[in-house]
């Protein structure tokens, strides 16, 4: 039997995650959770947890936001759109 292979996700200081330079970002409905163009192209999300950023799948941030009773859900689904817009980005699955 062999084993699924592990997807890692990054993890960021705040000053590199905050750095332009390292990739455009935008902080969702003032909420903790922040999506990332990172420089290879791939786009993630983020939770801030004070000291670093740390990117979750994809499948955590929806099942959070769907399950969430203080988050603008269609606040956060216009965020998201907007960002891909002006980033070019492709949402990964």
């Amino acid at each position: 039997m062999s084993r699924k292979p592990r997807e890692s996700y990054c993890s960021m200081s705040k000053t590199t995650f905050l750095n332009d330079k390292t990739g455009p970002y935008k902080r969702l409905d003032n909420s903790s959770w922040w999506i990332k163009k990172k420089t290879d192209g791939s786009v993630g999300y983020f939770v801030d947890m004070q000291s670093k950023f740390q990117q979750l799948p994809n499948a955590c941030f929806k099942a959070t936001c769907e399950s969430s009773k203080t988050l603008d859900v269609e606040l956060i689904k216009s965020d998201v759109k907007q960002f891909m817009e002006a980033t070019d980005g492709k949402e990964q699955r």
